[in-house]
């Protein structure tokens, strides 16, 4: 059984991780919790009969009697409780991003390599959800030329799932100094990132990328590599409404559309793979709600017929899957594919994105 710490006890940890620990808990057992708000602490560690906790992340790492760390704070902290953590021994899971700032990450690359035998997972749960892995091996096991790609992340947020179907705390003591703090070390990394010059729309996109986007492009990667360049970026409603034309090293195009402002009830996630005479549909439902039933669609048409064959339904949970890999990969001495390395490819085409972004707006 591995001991684990959680860092940041906020609406995911609450819907997803602490859960699912709880499920796992023949592998897994949370010796303590952390959080800047004390009321959250108070409550997450009687909810789940957690004997220690801490206010400040650090001390966790440092003195609390664990193997491995959950971080699933803010961004901005990623990278510095990743290093901590390393530093102290212990295995790694991060949410995703992995840090905000490309600089960051390279160093906690270098890092990494001081450890060769702690595990670093960065939590890009899609690409271990069954729907998308059961397509890669439909396009893998019967090859044919992509002509078009289309991708897209056009949904409602949590807080009309949730207020449905789970209690979320939401605490109301978070110290005053800690929001600005926080605020100001956010800001701070995306001058790093994306320069201090950069508009506020540059900002509220970029962070739209990193925070949503980076699911669906990590997805579309893992299938069909990076991007070789990006036509266009199109904006609106600052930064939140989000179309980019791309081009893939096959001479195919591919749009992706982000969303992310809107009240109609709908988690409309996909990955469109046209291919000529066959398309391939990847549907993915919100996470907030879980074991919902997915599905793999293949439609495919010759002269005579057009038939759709559905693989499925699948009611894996993509964060079980990933937290059960992180596991075996402790328990096995291996290292997961969504490792730091993996991670680069996402801020590097962001980066380009608000490049691009930059150079139509001259």
């Amino acid at each position: 059984m591995i001991k684990v710490g959680v860092i940041g006890l906020g609406e995911v940890s609450q819907c997803m991780h602490l859960p699912i620990l709880q499920d796992l808990c023949e592998k897994y057992e949370v010796k303590a919790v952390s959080d800047v708000a004390p009321s959250l602490v108070e409550f997450i560690q009687k909810k789940y009969h957690i004997k220690e906790s801490y206010l400040d992340a650090a001390e966790l790492i440092e003195k609390a009697d664990i193997e491995a760390v959950l971080i699933l704070s803010p961004d901005q902290y990623h990278g510095e409780y990743a290093a901590r953590a390393l530093k102290a021994g212990k295995h790694v899971f991060v949410e995703k991003p992995v840090t905000l700032c490309l600089d960051e990450l390279k160093e906690l690359i270098e890092l990494k390599k001081q450890y060769p035998d702690q595990v670093v997972m960065v939590g890009y749960m899609r690409r271990y959800a069954g729907p998308f892995l059961k397509a890669k091996e439909i396009l893998s096991e019967k090859p044919m030329k992509t002509e078009y790609l289309r991708f897209r992340d056009i949904i409602l947020e949590a807080p009309f799932f949730i207020g449905q179907t789970r209690p979320i705390f939401y605490p109301s003591d978070v110290p005053t100094e800690v929001i600005r703090e926080g605020g100001a070390r956010r800001r701070a990394h995306l001058d790093r990132a994306i320069g201090a010059d950069a508009t506020d729309e540059m900002r509220t996109t970029y962070q739209m990328m990193t925070g949503l986007g980076c699911h669906s492009f990590a997805a579309v990667r893992e299938l069909f590599g990076v991007p070789k360049k990006i036509h266009s970026v199109t904006t609106a409603c600052g930064g939140e409404q989000v179309v980019v034309v791309m081009e893939f090293e096959d001479g195919f195009l591919g749009t992706y559309e982000l969303v992310n402002n809107q009240n109609i009830v709908q988690f409309d996630a996909a990955i469109e793979v046209f291919q000529k005479t066959r398309k391939v549909l990847v549907k993915y439902e919100t996470p907030y709600l879980r074991y919902q039933p997915a599905r793999v669609e293949v439609t495919e048409s010759n002269d005579d017929d057009t038939k759709t064959t559905v693989y499925g339904p699948d009611f894996h949970d993509a964060f079980h899957t990933e937290l059960n890999l992180f596991y075996d990969c402790i328990t096995n001495g291996r290292q997961p594919k969504t490792n730091l390395e993996d991670a680069v490819a996402d801020l590097e085409l962001f980066q380009e994105i608000i490049r691009v972004m930059a150079e139509q707006k001259k």
